[in-house]
């Protein structure tokens, strides 16, 4: 139901919107018209933003199908006028802006009597906007906000504010102060808060007759880009002491034109700033700074104040005598100055602030921790203190706090270290953005530690902090935590430990996921606690992940893989002994050598007439009778034996093969003895090779004595099929 058409150029609102629209967005558009039947079909709107457009006309029913409508934005347009038609079925509507466009007036009825549940309304313009009438807030009862631009408002009717009861938030944007007493008169008694923008008030006078016998409710006054002088300041005091329920002052990005000199302008009539217990200064600019008087003159006002604000605005000294005369403070934040150990000493000096329980003192130019600490023992009732922001760089091994010492703020000093340096009597703890890699500091009286944003790789040890109940520690480099770490905190209600880069292992996964109390102690868990490994699961939520059996079981898949090679070793080792896998290898690995000898040897190298094969057994019939006979034949053969005629040192096997390939025929002498023989066999295979890849008859077969066919091997099957020939 949310159409966000924001910046895209359109020149008008675009057509076929539907009920389903709830929420449309059309600013910084083009359009400068809008008709009755635009939005006649969306029925069920409830937010309609038509900001910074350059609509100048909008028909009198274009909003009365909008019954549901509870936002209407139409600031910052060229509407020259307004009508009460616009907004007359507009009974739900909460939020109507009318800001910044050009009319001069709420026009001639009252424009809001309709607006029954509406709680914030800004209207005016810094132009053309000069009146407020009596009956342009007719029917109005109660708002939250008022926002009112009227930079050149020449005309108030008196009580035209009057009608509205309850103003919780009310802002006037003056340029000058004329009427804003007529306006204070009409709302002091209706008004919580109220807020004066971009206003000059040189010519501020505040007239007591006006005011004094008034009922006032507002309790806080905010003063935003005003500029006072020394002689308006001290009107505006007078301000705070007649408007008597103003508890609360803020100046934010103020300038004060003068110099500080109060004495002559009738302040010491003046005891106290009112009831007003908060004094907040934010940017505050003094352009002539350096002829500024000292603030002895306003010290007296200051006795009943009890929170201090002053943030960015180049302070750099609290005089002594002021700090004394702040007896009721008990809040005091100088952010963002230029105080140093030098000026601190001078501000906090003996019976300074005697009530001050926080002190804030963070970004100001403090550079030793262990002079801040000595300086500040003068502050006898200090539980608090922020000193964050300041370049500390190291922590010396002791130091010296004040007593009562209860939370300590150190992040962003640039520490690399903790040492015995911190107060004992901590509570709170904050060391965040640091350069810390450890944390082994006993403080048995910290419950709360925020330690983020450093190089921590574990969590602390438990036993130096024995009753921590709070413990931030995300951005470090933590990869992991166990139940038992956790458990070892007895005390411990919330652990946010996200945004480190967590190993997501079987251990670490089992303990996160099956934890179902883990969910109320870790802050921002599942979305901020994401696995940085391993790679396959890598920015996955920890919640989320999931790791395979290998993974998270793999000391038992090694060993389930390891008894499996074993017993795979084992059964070849068992299946080459019974089917003598190793004869067959070797007979292998022979065969490799044979074949990568040229299939036939050429002529001249043929040296033999036959090769012998013959066990060494049979050597008597061989060498005595049938070499005899062959070798004295007319012409005679010339043989090759073994035991003759293999080259010396020369492998055997390599023997065989060029025996056999020199030769023109190889005799084999088969007997009993010829089967049981190793070396015969293989001389057996090597003249079969020769047999099949040449294709020739190169074996003569002699049986030298009967041999059974069951006597030999089954492995010897080229010698049982020669025997069946």
């Amino acid at each position: 139901g949310v159409c966000d058409g924001h910046s895209r150029s359109l020149n008008s609102i675009p057509s076929g919107l539907t009920a389903g629209v709830k929420s449309l967005d059309l600013s910084n558009n083009e359009i400068t018209y809008v008709g009755n039947r635009d939005l006649q079909r969306c029925v069920n709107l409830k937010t309609l933003r038509l900001r910074a457009n350059e609509i100048h006309t909008v028909e009198e029913d274009s909003f009365f199908h909008l019954r549901s409508l509870e936002y209407l934005d139409l600031s910052y347009n060229c509407l020259p006028n307004l009508s009460s038609s616009w907004f007359r079925s507009l009974y739900v509507l909460k939020f109507l802006n009318l800001l910044g466009n050009l009319y001069k007036t709420l026009g001639e009825t009252s424009l809001f009597s309709h607006l029954l549940n509406l709680r914030t309304l800004k209207v005016g313009n810094s132009n053309s906007f000069t009146e407020i009438r009596e009956k342009d807030f007719a029917g109005l009862t109660f708002l939250e906000e008022l926002e009112i631009s009227a930079q050149n408002l020449q005309v108030y009717v008196p009580k035209s504010l009057t009608s509205i009861q309850n103003i919780s938030h009310l802002v006037l944007h003056l340029k000058q102060p004329v009427l804003l007493l007529d306006i204070l008169v009409d709302i002091v008694s209706s008004l919580d808060y109220l807020e004066l923008r971009d206003t000059d008030l040189h010519t501020f006078h505040f007239s007591e007759a006006s005011i004094s016998e008034m009922n006032t409710s507002i309790k806080k006054l905010v003063f935003r880009n005003v500029q006072f002088t020394d002689e308006s300041f001290v009107e505006v005091v007078k301000l705070f002491n007649y408007v008597s329920g103003i508890l609360e002052v803020e100046f934010d990005d103020c300038t004060h034109d003068g110099i500080g000199n109060f004495r002559t302008l009738a302040l010491d009539r003046i005891r106290y700033l009112g009831n007003v217990e908060t004094l907040t200064i934010r940017k505050l600019h003094i352009p002539q700074f350096f002829l500024f008087y000292d603030l002895s003159s306003i010290y007296s006002l200051t006795g009943r104040v009890r929170r201090v604000t002053i943030e960015n605005s180049k302070v750099f000294l609290v005089p002594c005598l002021l700090s004394q005369h702040l007896k009721s403070l008990e809040y005091l934040d100088l952010s963002e100055n230029l105080m140093s150990e030098e000026t601190l000493k001078n501000s906090a000096c003996e019976n300074a602030w005697p009530f001050l329980q926080t002190l804030v003192l963070r970004q100001n130019r403090l550079k030793s921790l262990e002079k801040t600490g000595e300086l500040l023992l003068t502050l006898k009732s200090l539980t608090n203190l922020d000193i964050s922001k300041n370049n500390f760089l190291s922590m010396p091994e002791t130091c010296q706090w004040p007593g009562r010492m209860k939370q300590l703020n150190l992040s962003s000093t640039r520490i690399h270290s903790l040492t015995q340096c911190l107060p004992q009597t901590l509570e709170i703890l904050d060391v965040s953005s640091n350069n810390l890699d450890s944390f082994s500091l006993l403080l048995p009286q910290l419950k709360e530690l925020y330690i983020s944003r450093n190089k921590l790789k574990t969590l602390p040890d438990a036993s130096f902090l024995p009753v921590l109940s709070i413990l931030r520690i995300s951005r470090n480099i933590i990869n992991t935590f166990s139940k038992e770490q956790l458990d070892s905190f007895q005390q411990l209600k919330t652990l946010d430990a996200g945004g480190n880069s967590f190993i997501c292992s079987c251990d670490f996964l089992a303990f996160a996921q099956r934890q179902q109390a883990l969910a109320r102690v870790l802050a921002d868990w599942p979305d901020d606690y994401r696995c940085d490994s391993p790679s396959h699961v890598r920015g996955q939520r920890v919640q989320d992940a999931r790791l395979s059996l290998s993974e998270c079981h793999r000391a038992a898949v090694v060993s389930a893989v390891c008894c499996a090679l074993f017993l795979l070793l084992l059964l070849t080792g068992v299946l080459c002994h019974r089917l003598h896998g190793l004869w067959y290898m070797k007979m292998m690995w022979a065969w490799l050598q044979a074949k990568r000898k040229p299939r036939k040897a050429p002529r001249r190298d043929i040296c033999y007439d036959a090769f012998v094969s013959y066990s060494e057994r049979d050597s008597y019939w061989v060498e005595n009778l049938m070499v005899q006979e062959l070798e004295h034949f007319n012409p005679p053969f010339k043989l090759c034996l073994h035991k003759r005629d293999f080259v010396p040192g020369k492998w055997i096997i390599d023997n065989i093969i060029d025996s056999i390939e020199k030769s023109h025929k190889t005799i084999f002498v088969l007997s009993e003895n010829f089967v049981k023989s190793e070396w015969c066999k293989y001389e057996l295979d090597f003249s079969h090779f020769r047999l099949f890849d040449e294709n020739n008859d190169a074996a003569i077969l002699i049986l030298l004595e009967p041999i059974d066919k069951k006597a030999i091997p089954q492995r010897f099957c080229k010698l049982r099929k020669i025997m069946n020939t």
